[in-house]
């Protein structure tokens, strides 16, 4: 299980089970959360795209995780929740590519799903 280690205003420092420490960092300039190991980046993040009309609700417009199924992802959008109040939503997963990164590929669309399922993302925004 993932153990929150840390908890600051825009980070926080988590355990995974096989002993890595990963921090999430906000970037409230990018809507982003990237991932940081031992005070270095490690390239994945989760991306979060203001569409101006949609009132204090995000896409999801990119989601790339360090250590899949740990635990991470869920933390991001959980601390992503929490720091910006707001709602977030995906696009249908429908094959289609966009250039902003908001398909859903790979694993995406069971992730969703089950964050869906927690109340973490709005439901109805996947199409099978």
């Amino acid at each position: 299980m993932i153990e929150l280690i840390d908890d600051r205003e825009f980070e926080r420092d988590f355990r995974l089970d096989n002993g890595r420490i990963i921090t999430i960092e906000f970037d409230e300039w990018s809507n982003s959360m990237k991932f940081k190991e031992n005070g270095e980046y490690i390239g994945d993040e989760f991306i979060f795209i203001d569409e101006w009309d949609t009132g204090n609700r995000f896409l999801l417009g990119r989601m790339y995780s360090p250590v899949k199924k740990s635990g991470l992802g869920r933390e991001v959008i959980k601390f992503f929740i929490d720091i910006t109040g707001a709602s977030i939503y995906t696009r249908p997963h429908d094959g289609i590519v966009r250039d902003d990164g908001s398909h859903l590929t790979e694993d995406a669309p069971g992730f969703v799903r089950k964050m869906q399922e927690e109340g973490l993302i709005e439901k109805d925004t996947i199409d099978e």
